[in-house]
């Protein structure tokens, strides 16, 4: 009976290709990048020369690379030999823009300085409890403050928690000292930044959210 063998073949055809488009639906795991344009998020990066992109070409420092990834502004406040006790001094700047998220990323200057730990915690603590008393929140982001024994991880660590604030650690673990990802000892080159933007868009998708 041909007839019923084509309607047979058919239909498994229908079911294969069914259960293909499930299979496919079920599985993309791709993340959602449109929060922060959705919710119209602004977004304000405020730091050191990392901030500002020294090392970098135009318009491959980290923060425009977020800005192009997330959809959204992001303003940057970088400033090169910023420390944190200099930085106490721009967070007015910061509050004039008045960004729903704060990016916080200070310390680098600190520790080549040889700040006490101490400082450099008390200083950022304030600039935190500055930027939230605001209304915004605040994304943490650490780096290294010495090589082999880090004294500034349990100081961000802290702050976090005290602080309830996202924290993103060492930013630039696994880019120091490898030549394809920096311009020099401590700065990264566009290599270098687009994996910092790449470790920072699933955080502030989630901050956005």
């Amino acid at each position: 009976m041909p007839g019923v063998k084509h309607i047979i073949s058919a239909a498994i055809i229908v079911l294969v290709i069914a259960g293909a488009l499930f299979f496919l639906r079920s599985t993309d795991t791709k993340p959602n990048r449109m929060s922060c344009a959705t919710e119209k998020t602004t977004i304000a990066v405020f730091g050191d020369s990392l901030v500002a992109g020294y090392g970098a070409t135009k318009g491959n420092d980290f923060p425009s690379l977020l800005s192009k990834q997330l959809g959204a502004p992001v303003q940057n406040f970088g400033r090169n030999g910023e420390t944190t006790s200099s930085a106490l001094d721009r967070t007015n700047q910061v509050l004039q823009a008045n960004p729903d998220i704060v990016v916080v990323l200070l310390g680098g200057n600190d520790a080549l300085q040889r700040f006490p730990v101490s400082t450099t915690k008390q200083n950022l603590g304030t600039i935190i409890d500055t930027f939230q008393k605001a209304g915004m929140k605040v994304v943490l982001v650490g780096v290294a403050g010495g090589f082999g024994s880090d004294p500034f991880k349990p100081m961000y660590e802290e702050l976090a928690k005290t602080h309830t604030v996202t924290l993103v650690p060492n930013i630039l673990k696994g880019l120091l000292g490898n030549n394809s990802f920096m311009s020099d000892q401590i700065h990264p080159n566009d290599a270098g930044y687009a994996k910092i933007a790449d470790r920072l868009v699933p955080v502030l998708e989630g901050t956005c959210e």
